[in-house]
């Protein structure tokens, strides 16, 4: 009986730390409030949360900006480039989101974003992530910038490399990884 009750409380022991290795990384980035539409067709307004939730633990070190109303900061982890992101509201309408762009509206707005880049070797994508929420990329070997619209909510990745080498794929990935990590409650 005692190898029995041994035998469970090191199976329980094992379980409970195997369940917190696997817990992910999530924090709340930014608290707002968003317009919406009620059933009667009132604008309302809404609260919503936006996290961060990641396998691996990440640094966040918010940033100062004369933007009143927005989220910004800088995301590292050991090993690859970090990211500055900036979360804002879009005012374009409630549930306003890429996914409902023409591709010509995409290419559009993709050419905006790539404007920032003087170089004639600007990479410009139209992509979508696991979950199939359209984003768009745009960079050069150094920078790469990844911008979202979903929910009425603009949401600006840039990694840029300061010691001017070329970006690595894990460092693109990882910029891809905090957007897919980004989720309004």
């Amino acid at each position: 009986m005692k190898k029995l009750i041994f035998a469970l409380c090191a199976i329980l022991a094992l379980s409970c730390i195997t369940a917190m290795a696997e817990e992910p990384f999530k924090v709340t980035l930014w608290e707002h409030t968003a317009k919406d539409i009620d059933e009667a067709g009132n604008l309302i307004d809404v609260p919503v949360k936006v996290t961060l939730t990641l396998d691996a633990p990440v640094e966040i070190n918010e940033i100062e900006s004369e933007v009143n109303d927005g989220f910004f900061a800088t995301i590292s982890r050991e090993g690859v480039t970090p990211v500055t992101v900036a979360i804002t509201p879009a005012d374009f309408g409630p549930h306003a989101n890429l996914n409902d762009g023409t591709e010509e509206q995409l290419n559009l707005f993709l050419d905006v974003v790539a404007e920032q880049y003087d170089e004639a070797s600007v990479i410009k994508e139209i992509r979508k992530t696991a979950s199939g929420n359209v984003y768009l990329c745009a960079g050069v070997a150094t920078t790469y910038s990844i911008w979202q619209v979903y929910e009425d909510t603009i949401i600006e990745i840039i990694q840029n490399s300061e010691d001017m080498n070329d970006l690595t794929a894990e460092d693109q990935n990882f910029a891809v990884e905090v957007l897919q990590g980004i989720w309004m409650e």
